[in-house]
């Protein structure tokens, strides 16, 4: 293994926990956006509640980074990638991936479980009124969900399988990211302790991130890849990552450009300024997922490149944000589909529809803050502790000392 010469901050990456808190609250405003004005996500002008064209500018602008989910999304799996290969390149030890690898299905699946028995719990007790509401906003394709409940031999399948391994979302729209997440995590372990300690592994990143453009494997594991990457050269490179104000503010322009792509069903991208971004050979979906990880890896090299931003991002605030945001992502939506329906559903009756979204949105922020820090501290944390136990009760190699409690960790994201 070759010398892993150290860098600034290299035991400080807790401001990546408050990018990773902005990224939980982008997805949310997707989804708020998602159910009350779809016109934002979709284009589509007649479900729109605003005039002047507000809500299509808002699908077919940089505008649309505000509500951008699947930007968010690309920048989960990027700061994953980023986050799990840290240790691995500050110590060099082929045992940080072996612990990593024997704890990462218990710390991701058990606060998926918990969210999917909450789902069924809300299913059975018959509190979701998203179709209710996806009648009044047009948001046909948000009250599709919860329609029937799946019979109890689909249930545990679902539980032990198809949610885990197979990122079935019938019971929560966010699950299909899980298992990206999972697999991707083991794409990481595996590139680093077959090919961390090889000197040109640029190429293998490289053949790795063309493999997954040509074959039918998911492109999103892609964003993994770019992780491990840019930490590689962030602990390695000769001269360092770039820094500065002006580079950084570049890097953070075409974050936005690349991370603002559109995703609306009705945009003709030919029509925006992204026209050049899809030429013939390159698909809509693909072209959405190429130009998302991208802004997604050019953001984490402007903020590396600005220490005035991960200072901002380090704020005690945000890095609570970035503790609770695998929590809040996990429930926020069955919030949305339940409490947040019946709200808006009881205020429509006496106020106009801006009015009762808005109400809506503020009584549902004290509810996803207290239901995410409640997880947080009842599974989330738990499970963190339970998957050390396991490996240190079953896995850890005899040669070493058992360790008494778990080990610190850089980020949330790497527990």
């Amino acid at each position: 293994m070759p010398a892993l010469r150290s860098v600034s901050s290299a035991h400080a990456l807790g401001y990546l926990d408050g990018l990773r808190g902005l990224a939980a609250a982008v997805v949310v405003i997707h989804h708020l956006a998602g159910f009350f004005y779809p016109t934002m996500l979709s284009g589509d002008a007649y479900s729109a509640h605003w005039g002047g064209g507000v809500e299509q500018a808002v699908a077919s602008t940089p505008l649309n980074l505000l509500i951008g989910g699947n930007f968010a999304v690309c920048l989960f799996f990027v700061l994953s990638g980023l986050v799990l290969s840290e240790k691995f390149w500050r110590t060099g030890q082929l045992e940080v991936l072996r612990s990593q690898a024997c704890r990462r299905y218990v710390r991701l699946m058990l606060p998926v479980l918990f969210a999917a028995l909450v789902a069924l719990a809300l299913w059975v007790a018959g509190a979701y009124r998203n179709t209710e509401v996806a009648e009044i906003t047009g948001a046909r394709r948000f009250g599709e969900y919860w329609a029937e409940l799946p019979g109890l031999k689909q249930i545990l399948h679902d539980l032990a399988v198809g949610i885990p391994l197979g990122g079935e979302s019938g019971y929560n729209p966010v699950f299909w990211t899980l298992s990206i997440e999972l697999f991707g995590s083991f794409i990481v372990f595996a590139l680093l302790a077959f090919f961390g300690a090889v000197r040109h592994r640029a190429w293998v990143y490289a053949a790795a991130i063309l493999v997954l453009s040509v074959s039918e494997l998911n492109f999103y594991y892609t964003g993994f890849i770019l992780g491990v990457w840019l930490n590689d050269w962030r602990h390695h490179a000769p001269g360092g990552l770039p820094r500065g104000v002006g580079v950084g503010s570049l890097l953070l322009l075409g974050a936005v450009f690349f991370g603002s792509y559109p995703t609306a069903d009705l945009v003709r991208v030919q029509d925006t300024i992204y026209w050049f971004l899809q030429p013939d050979w390159l698909g809509n979906e693909r072209a959405i997922q190429v130009w998302h990880l991208l802004g997604a890896a050019l953001l984490l090299l402007g903020v590396f490149a600005l220490p005035g931003l991960q200072r901002l991002l380090g704020r005690r605030w945000l890095r609570g944000l970035g503790a609770v945001s695998f929590s809040l992502y996990l429930l926020h939506f069955l919030v949305l589909g339940s409490f947040s329906s019946a709200v808006f559903l009881a205020l429509r009756a006496q106020f106009g529809y801006d009015a009762s979204v808005a109400l809506t949105v503020l009584a549902t922020l004290p509810v996803l803050g207290l239901t995410s820090y409640a997880m947080y501290r009842v599974v989330d944390l738990p499970g963190i502790r339970l998957a050390q136990w396991l490996y240190d009760r079953f896995f850890r190699p005899a040669a070493q000392p058992q360790a008494t409690a778990a080990a610190p960790v850089t980020t949330a994201a790497e527990a």
